[in-house]
């Protein structure tokens, strides 16, 4: 069945210990069974930095490679978009990013130009199909809700990445979000940060309804920490009237993706288009969640995946 799947890995740089790669690897390969895509966030590297500024994380994602591998999963492969040094926020000097694992056995990458950390992605209309300009390629990465806005009071965040894949022959897009923190101090810092999520979630819906306009039968995933809760403004926002998040389709008892002070949360998501929604379905594993506090989770985030039969052809 194919199937793609969210987590936020938590700051997982390629100096992480050995356990916790091992239980990243078992995470994804057990209790996600591999899916055939998987867009993370927060994959880390505090260098090197490149001469022209940007910050790649291969050794990163070889090293969550490798430990999928090594728990009895396939090799996967991976994209990404390096960010300019301390321009995505997050954590000082970590240059999170998001990024994309998928496997290469079952699904087509058509890589398409290199693009920088500050070139949009746009969309091409050929033969009355869309692709991206770009693939992979950052979706208004200079837009101030993504690049920050003093006069809004917005700081520098991380970059929604766009991707192209075939999966059993059909053009599949993939949005990969990590919106801005819902850390503040303050309530108006909380009220600013607000402001920035719902910008930045109009921007990727406007982005994603541009790739219907073109087709109604586009087969679109939007997905990732969102870091707001269903219901909430930014998904309202990032929905619209076109697309359907499928953990509105879970029992209230376990769309949970996160804890903030002991009180469970739904911070991570994924939303697909109606060409998709024939029998899709989301599964959560708590690996987090639920694990008693003597344990040490691999994340602080728990992984969403979503199982896609229209496209088991």
């Amino acid at each position: 069945m194919p199937a793609i799947a969210t987590f936020n890995v938590c700051n997982l740089s390629a100096d992480a210990l050995p356990e916790r790669l091992a239980r990243l690897g078992a995470v994804i390969l057990r209790d996600l069974s591999a899916p055939d895509i998987v867009a993370l966030q927060e994959i880390m590297a505090e260098g090197p930095i490149l001469p022209n500024g940007q910050a790649p994380a291969d050794a990163a994602y070889q090293a969550l490679i490798a430990a999928i591998e090594a728990n009895g999963g396939p090799r996967y492969a991976f994209r990404e978009i390096p960010p300019l040094a301390g321009q995505d926020g997050g954590m000082a000097g970590a240059n999170i990013r998001v990024g994309f694992l998928f496997n290469p056995a079952r699904v087509d990458f058509p890589d398409r130009s290199h693009a920088g950390s500050t070139d949009s992605v746009g969309i091409r209309y050929r033969g009355r199909q869309p692709s991206l300009t770009l693939n992979p390629g950052r979706i208004a990465p200079q837009h101030p809700a993504f690049s920050g806005d003093e006069s809004h009071h917005w700081a520098p965040s991380r970059k929604a990445l766009a991707a192209e894949f075939v999966i059993r022959g059909v053009r599949v897009f993939v949005i990969v979000c990590h919106f801005k923190s819902m850390r503040a101090t303050t309530r108006r810092e909380e009220d600013y940060a607000k402001k920035q999520r719902h910008a930045q979630a109009e921007i990727i819906h406007s982005f994603a309804a541009d790739l219907l306009a073109c087709d109604p039968q586009a087969a679109i995933v939007l997905l990732g920490d969102l870091n707001d809760v269903p219901g909430s403004r930014t998904l309202k926002l990032l929905k619209g009237q076109l697309f359907h998040n499928l953990l509105d389709d879970l029992p209230h008892g376990q769309c949970y993706t996160h804890r903030h002070g002991g009180k469970p949360q739904a911070l991570d998501h994924i939303l697909i288009s109606p060409a998709l929604r024939r029998g899709a379905i989301a599964h959560i594993p708590h690996h987090y969640s639920d694990v008693a506090p003597s344990q040490e989770p691999a994340s602080d985030h728990d992984p969403v995946v979503a199982e896609l039969p229209v496209l088991d052809i």
